[in-house]
């Protein structure tokens, strides 16, 4: 014989449409998108020239030396913001004219 044990109960319709519905609310909560961070988002490349104050010219320098991170999506070009600040601060810190 099992241990298995059963418990009848009566439950109303309201009351099972009541446990459904926390349910449900309780599942979709853990699916509400998380709020981003602003430095996160991806930024144009004339964002990103109003931002750095520099020239398209100088972005596409800064990019082909590896000074500043980008994303290509499809034929475009995107920057995080986050990693434009960090840039700043490191060509800050090292100051003009430095490698």
């Amino acid at each position: 014989m099992s241990n298995t044990q059963l418990i009848m109960s009566t439950y109303t319709l309201g009351d099972i449409e009541t446990v459904f519905r926390d349910c449900i609310k309780s599942e979709l909560q853990s699916f509400k998108p998380q709020p981003s961070n602003p430095d996160d988002d991806l930024i144009t490349e004339q964002e990103a020239k109003k931002m750095l104050l520099v020239s398209k010219v100088t972005l596409k320098k800064w990019r082909d030396e590896g000074r500043i991170k980008f994303y290509r999506i499809g034929s475009r070009i995107r920057y995080r913001k986050s990693d434009l600040l960090k840039s700043l601060e490191t060509s800050t810190k090292k100051g003009r004219g430095s490698k």
